[in-house]
């Protein structure tokens, strides 16, 4: 958005201090300094309430505000102030269009905000609304941990906006529908505002909380340095930090399949070019590469941190803002030329073979329609008739003979955490709490982002009276996907006092579970 002031050229219409402010208002936006920017922004309009430039800086502002019908109203009036110019000299009519779209979008959306109005967040009405309080949790994780890590605090409001579908997603950004399924990116940053596609939209639901957090690093990370970190940077430090909100210390935490992944192409020397990053993971080819990407940036700031601290990291960052090379940045404070950093990062990699029995990346799938939606197409082929014969034995409530064809789909397949999560489903409904643990423990820890398995596998801990490792897998669960009732009734059954047992029991009847709360 850097040329949209110079596209417009306001030191046409305006005298050279006004040309100045408007310059600075396009400044102070793309380093998120909105607060500035509207400083700046209400004298021009008091002076110049009708002139183009100063229309178009005011709806920039007020979009990044979040006051969409604003936003588009006065950018409707710069274009009848001035008609538009050719698309590739003005940018006006482009924006106008993300506007309304998201204007038209967002229109029936509820407000929450958290009791000191710091976080606000819009979400579509209906389900969503069991999102709110999981998602004040992790802005509130986030914002302290941050403020540690990157010695830094957003003024507020933080907004957040949570949008139903990926098709919600794509009508409010640039990105297409298509890009979304093919790179998994269900979630931005940009224009002051962190944007999350709710985990209903996907087939399993994902890490959607992390994902919040991961994206408020992005919104603190482009403040602190000015929004001149690059985008390999700004994914390494958030991917890296996007768990500091739940955990005591920032650590590597790549998933096992990720992690193979890395090592891999590490050792098949088929990396990705930092550079080739830019402008954004979700224009890579596939999930495979999004992954790829994401794991490499994340472990090469984890390498960085390890070596030399936060303290570290944010005089890095301190010097980005002051104009650093990101590369030199890091490079000085780690007083070793960037190839040597770069070079024992990739020796680290190489340095440990994967596993010969890796899990699988498990693709990042969307939810098209109402219905449940079906994982088995990821099954490997010659186990599939088993799954779907076990399939059919359960919409017939024969749970017993569904676990036996589980059973002979898991010798086909070992280690498959859609096989071994409906074994364990009609285990556990046979009464064979045990037999469903024994299935899901290997699997648990390798697909850490397979719903289904942690929310199994927390019913069958309750069941066996294991309630400390029962809360655990509950609690994954709903970090995944809150809007399965099975990990609510669990909680409510291995709730610690009485008013945790109440709310848990209220989400797993409002979700459609049957709580079994003594």
């Amino acid at each position: 958005m850097g040329a949209v002031m110079a596209a417009t050229s306001p030191a046409r219409a305006l005298p050279r201090e006004q040309a100045r402010r408007l310059g600075e208002v396009d400044q102070a936006l793309r380093e998120l300094r909105v607060e500035d920017a509207e400083e700046q922004v209400v004298p021009l309009l008091g002076r110049h309430a009708t002139d183009a430039d100063v229309l178009l800086a005011a709806a920039r502002v007020r979009f990044h505000q979040g006051e969409y019908d604003e936003a588009v109203g006065k950018l409707e009036a710069s274009l009848a102030r001035r008609p538009a110019g050719p698309p590739e000299a003005d940018p006006r009519p482009a924006m106008l269009e993300l506007y309304r779209s998201t204007r038209d979008a967002t229109s029936r959306y509820v407000e929450a905000r958290s009791e000191d109005g710091r976080f606000v967040i819009r979400h579509a009405p209906g389900r969503d609304r069991h999102l709110v309080a999981y998602a004040l949790r992790a802005l509130e994780g986030a914002d302290r941990a941050l403020q540690e890590e990157l010695g830094f605090r957003m003024p507020g409001p933080v907004r957040l906006e949570i949008y139903p579908t990926a098709r919600s997603l794509a009508e409010v950004s640039t990105l297409s529908v298509e890009a979304i399924e093919r790179t998994g990116t269900i979630a931005l940053c940009k224009w002051d505002k962190l944007m999350v596609t709710s985990p209903r939209a996907l087939l399993r639901g994902y890490p959607w909380m992390d994902t919040i957090a991961h994206e408020y690093v992005h919104l603190v990370l482009t403040r602190a340095s000015r929004d001149r970190a690059p985008v390999w940077l700004q994914e390494g430090v958030a991917k890296f930090l996007e768990r500091r909100w739940r955990e005591p210390e920032a650590r590597p935490h790549l998933a096992p399949a990720m992690d193979a992944l890395l090592r891999r192409k590490a050792r098949e020397r088929e990396l990705i070019p930092f550079d080739r990053i830019h402008p954004s993971i979700a224009l890579l080819p596939s999930q495979e590469d999004a992954a790829l990407a994401f794991a490499q940036v994340s472990t090469f700031i984890a390498t960085f941190y390890a070596e030399h601290g936060r303290a570290g990291l944010q005089a890095a960052v301190e010097r980005i803002a002051a104009g650093a090379d990101a590369r030199e940045a890091l490079a000085a404070v780690a007083g070793e030329p960037w190839a040597r950093l770069e070079d024992r990062w990739r020796a680290g990699l190489r340095a440990e073979a994967p596993p010969d029995d890796a899990p699988r990346l498990l693709r990042m799938r969307l939810r098209h329609g109402e219905g449940e939606g079906d994982e088995s197409p990821e099954v490997a082929e010659r186990a599939r008739r088993y799954l779907r014969l076990g399939d059919l034995l359960w919409a017939r409530r024969r749970s017993g003979a569904a676990a036996r064809e589980y059973e002979r789909a898991l010798e086909v397949a070992p280690g498959d955490p859609i096989i071994a999560s409906r074994l364990a489903r009609a285990a556990v409904a046979g009464g064979q709490a045990e037999r469903a643990v024994e299935a899901l423990e290997p699997v648990a820890e390798r697909y850490p982002e397979h719903a289904p398995t942690q929310a199994v596998l927390a019913r069958a801990l309750s069941l066996t009276g294991d309630t400390a490792r029962a809360r655990r897998f509950a609690e994954r669960a709903i970090r995944l996907n809150p809007f399965d009732p099975a990990p609510h009734c669990v909680l409510a059954e291995v709730a610690e006092d009485e008013a945790e047992r109440a709310t848990e029991t209220r989400r797993c009847r409002e979700l459609g579970g049957t709580s079994g709360a003594r």
